[in-house]
């Protein structure tokens, strides 16, 4: 079986009463903590508490706490019937910054009301997903059969063209992600997902002759492997070698910004001053922290502001230094419980639409986890994105609160 999940953890879940407040309780917590290590950064910070990242945060949990509510109670069967009309409302609100908003340091992310500005983007996630989930639910066809990967796969990839170019690597990078869980889930074929992934690995190991040939290898190996037709195997080796051609044009399309920061994820000596200097002082932050961290307001690099943008994107380092290895373990244990609370829901729910979308808002919530984490410890490019419930922002935050409310509504469903 596809969806099978560690029995004995299975056990231990399955204990648990009332999965969707035990959900509810996990993203609380992750919110205090981030609200703390918010706090601490906006301690040195001038202006009244309100006009502070965290007074400002504050007022946008009161909106955050009133959307999970309504979308908790909304019945399951609406969400599903609107998941298609959803997901073209948001394409068009993906357009409308390029033509009616004001760009931003060369960016067209934003629509502004007044005080308030909105990144459609972001709630763009949410209806990726419940479009992809009413497909691969409601399809007659066999999800065995590559022809039916085609239609989901277009849903995450319009968006994603438009978003790169205004631009935003990170959100993009979400829209795809979470697609493979999904067709996992659904049962896809796993060299039918090996196939729809090989043409972005294939570009991004050509950026060096090296990674692109252990890459060629790799991939003859798992075609070998697959025993798949000859004609089969070709097409997908060719059409893979050709892309490694396309990846010079798409370096030559980045903006001199994201050049510099793939550099420096191998080698951020090279310009520490510069595109490495963020990454560093990361990872001296959480390297600072020790075991018990430094306490609460007492970070060195966070409140002599070595640490650029330290309540958005870098608030884990913000964590780490204050917080240590052991306030770091916490945040990553309570990520992991609703992870593991998401699947054992979706591996339980006889509705294929309500078990697709709990794998669907695990995989939002867990990638963001992933990549963020991994950025502030120089494993990955900066990509800007936040952690969920923790990092600063207003678009974001009601991204994962509707996130959580989605959960909660599908995990207290009683038909199992």
């Amino acid at each position: 079986m596809r969806r099978r999940l560690s029995r004995q953890f299975g056990d231990f879940i399955g204990s648990l009463s009332n999965i969707h407040i035990t959900i509810l309780v996990l993203c609380v917590l992750l919110s205090l903590i981030g609200l703390l290590a918010m706090f601490s950064a906006s301690l040195n910070m001038e202006g009244s508490f309100l006009t502070r990242p965290i007074g400002r945060q504050g007022l946008w949990f009161l909106g955050c706490g009133l959307a999970t509510a309504i979308i908790y109670f909304i019945q399951k069967k609406l969400i599903y019937d609107i998941a298609y009309v959803s997901y073209w409302i948001g394409i068009i609100l993906l357009l409308i910054p390029y033509f009616i908003s004001t760009s931003r340091a060369g960016t067209a992310r934003w629509i502004s009301f007044g005080f308030i500005n909105f990144q459609p983007s972001e709630l763009m996630k949410i209806l990726v997903m419940l479009a992809i989930a009413r497909y691969l639910a409601g399809t007659k066809q066999s999800i065995l059969d590559f022809r039916t990967l085609v239609i989901p796969t277009l849903f995450a990839l319009l968006p994603l063209i438009i978003v790169l170019k205004q631009p935003d690597l990170g959100t993009s990078i979400i829209y795809f992600g979470l697609l493979f869980p999904m067709l996992y889930w659904a049962g896809a074929r796993l060299f039918h997902l090996f196939v729809i992934m090989a043409p972005v690995v294939s570009i991004i190991t050509a950026f060096s002759f090296y990674t692109y040939f252990i890459w060629i290898v790799l991939m003859i190996g798992i075609l070998y492997l697959t025993k798949e037709k000859l004609w089969v195997s070709i097409t997908v080796m060719v059409l893979n070698l050709s892309l490694g051609f396309v990846t010079p044009v798409l370096w030559n399309g980045m903006k001199p910004y994201q050049q510099q920061r793939i550099l420096t994820l191998f080698n951020i000596d090279s310009d520490p001053q510069g595109s490495g200097y963020q990454v560093l002082q990361s990872k001296i932050a959480i390297g600072s922290g020790g075991l018990l961290g430094k306490g609460i307001g007492k970070g060195t690099q966070t409140h002599l502001k070595f640490l650029p943008e330290q309540h958005t994107d870098f608030i884990f380092s913000v964590i780490g230094e204050e917080y240590g290895f052991i306030g770091v373990c916490i945040v990553l244990l309570l990520f992991l419980g609703f992870l593991l609370l998401c699947l054992y829901s979706a591996y339980r729910l006889k509705d294929r639409f309500c078990s697709l979308g709990m794998v669907g808002v695990a995989s939002i919530i867990s990638l963001h986890v992933l990549i963020n984490v991994a950025m502030t410890v120089g494993l990955m490019p900066v990509t800007g994105l936040p952690l969920p419930f923790i990092s600063y922002g207003g678009s974001f935050l009601l991204t994962c609160f509707i996130l959580l409310g989605l959960a909660m509504n599908i995990s207290a469903d009683k038909q199992y």
